[in-house]
């Protein structure tokens, strides 16, 4: 009985050692008041969560004029389309463009080898824009692919063509 006596008062001695000699770490907080700024945008319920849009802004581009070939025309050659807004300023929308250099002419058209891209990022309402190109540098069919915005409601599709356009690789003749 001395023995287990004698080893529970070593037991509870080391115990009491350890906590004496051990490191206690301890934080303290004291903060009555804090300041920060909130980010909000402008008209939250209709951006998402940077701000951005959801909603289309309205907007509605129409194809209204092209490049018009008819007969041999030769390459290289300028190209261009001319779109007007028939729908409210553009806000925040973005209509992106592509000028793609296609397979054939059968309808509807296939996406081809993209030639070069942009956008239009502001323009009135009943205002036109006018994109030129000069990238149709060989013979082939070439095509302007215009994408609709994020939201834009009234097409089943994301995109619409221009009408195709058609260079052909013409010789010099020797005079």
């Amino acid at each position: 009985m001395k023995q287990s006596l004698f080893v529970l008062f070593c037991a509870i001695c080391l115990i009491f050692t350890s906590f004496l000699i051990s490191t206690t770490n301890a934080s303290f907080n004291d903060v009555e008041h804090s300041n920060f700024v909130i980010k909000t945008c402008e008209n939250f319920e209709q951006t998402d969560q940077h701000c951005q849009p959801k909603k289309w802004d309205r907007s509605h581009l129409e194809l209204i004029d092209q490049t018009i070939i008819k007969g041999t025309v030769c390459a290289p050659q300028k190209l261009n389309m001319m779109l007007i807004n028939r729908g409210q300023p553009i806000a925040h929308s973005e209509w992106k463009w592509e000028l793609h250099k296609v397979k054939s002419e059968q309808q509807p058209l296939q996406d081809g080898h993209i030639l070069e891209k942009g956008s239009i990022k502001s323009l009135l309402s009943q205002e036109t824009a006018t994109v030129t190109t000069d990238k149709a540098k060989t013979n082939g069919i070439y095509a302007f692919k215009i994408y609709y915005p994020n939201g834009f409601g009234s097409s089943k599709e994301a995109f619409f063509w221009s009408k195709h356009m058609q260079l052909s690789k013409c010789q010099e003749k020797a005079s």
